[in-house]
């Protein structure tokens, strides 16, 4: 059977309050990596700084039970060394310094120092999730956080646990969205944004056509992560709602451009 996309429409769906920013977004990945120290509470007070609706970050898990803002599974990128993240502890942590100088911060540092600032946070792992939801939920942070994800349980996990939390459209979801874009399945989302790639295994996700069928569906759509100025200004006229880049300083001038 052939649906047409237009049949699917969420009827008296509320916009989530996180995603209440009008026009092209700014999300700083990782506070802005290629511009300034990524994951650092330097990059996160750089993006804020230049005005960034947004940061993108990542959260692991300590071996003793505390999330702290990383992205990678280990620390071989940053010291050397192939030491996993998740077997050391926040004693060990708290003495390793990223580019020489910077602390790890922990996720509550973060909320602390920022109180102010919207964060889109990418659970890592299963074992990060059930505490740095915990936390973020203890101090009502439902209005300034996002839950990101590549893994469908993870995000199943907040949906069923922690629903008062926006929610990006994990892997399945955003399969059945580029269908129903497409007229193959007819779809309803749960989620409230989509956050893609352009490309996912060759197959283009940020068309005009899934970015007018998410619209019609009141979901917002950010693009990952566009650190070219050309890319940048084509998602821009095609609509997005949003664009993670490494580069925010770079996209904040692509934007005026555009006003």
């Amino acid at each position: 059977m052939y649906f047409t996309s237009s049949i699917s429409v969420r009827i008296n769906v509320n916009m989530h309050s996180y995603l209440d920013n009008p026009a092209c977004s700014i999300f700083a990945h990782r506070g802005g990596s290629i511009e300034s120290y990524e994951n650092t509470i330097e990059s996160f007070n750089y993006a804020v700084d230049l005005g960034c609706e947004y940061i993108e970050t990542d959260v692991q898990l300590s071996s003793d039970g505390v999330p702290y803002i990383f992205h990678d599974d280990d620390l071989h990128r940053f010291i050397g060394k192939k030491l996993r993240f998740n077997d050391l502890n926040s004693n060990e942590l708290n003495e390793i310094k990223l580019f020489d100088r910077f602390s790890i911060p922990t996720l509550k540092e973060c909320m602390e120092t920022f109180p102010n600032t919207k964060f889109n946070i990418d659970l890592k792992t299963n074992e990060v999730m059930k505490p740095a939801m915990k936390y973020l939920d203890s101090i009502n942070a439902h209005s300034r956080v996002c839950i990101a994800s590549f893994s469908d349980q993870r995000l199943d996990f907040v949906k069923k646990n922690y629903p008062n939390f926006c929610r990006s459209m994990g892997p399945s979801e955003i399969l059945s969205l580029k269908l129903h874009s497409l007229g193959l399945k007819k779809f309803l989302p749960e989620a409230d944004c989509v956050q893609i790639p352009i490309y996912k295994y060759g197959i283009k996700l940020a068309t005009k056509k899934l970015i007018e069928t998410a619209h019609r569906l009141n979901l917002k759509v950010h693009v990952w992560t566009i650190n070219d100025a050309a890319t940048m200004d084509k998602l821009i006229d095609l609509g997005v709602d949003g664009i993670i880049t490494d580069k925010p300083n770079l996209l904040k001038e692509r934007i005026a451009t555009k006003k």
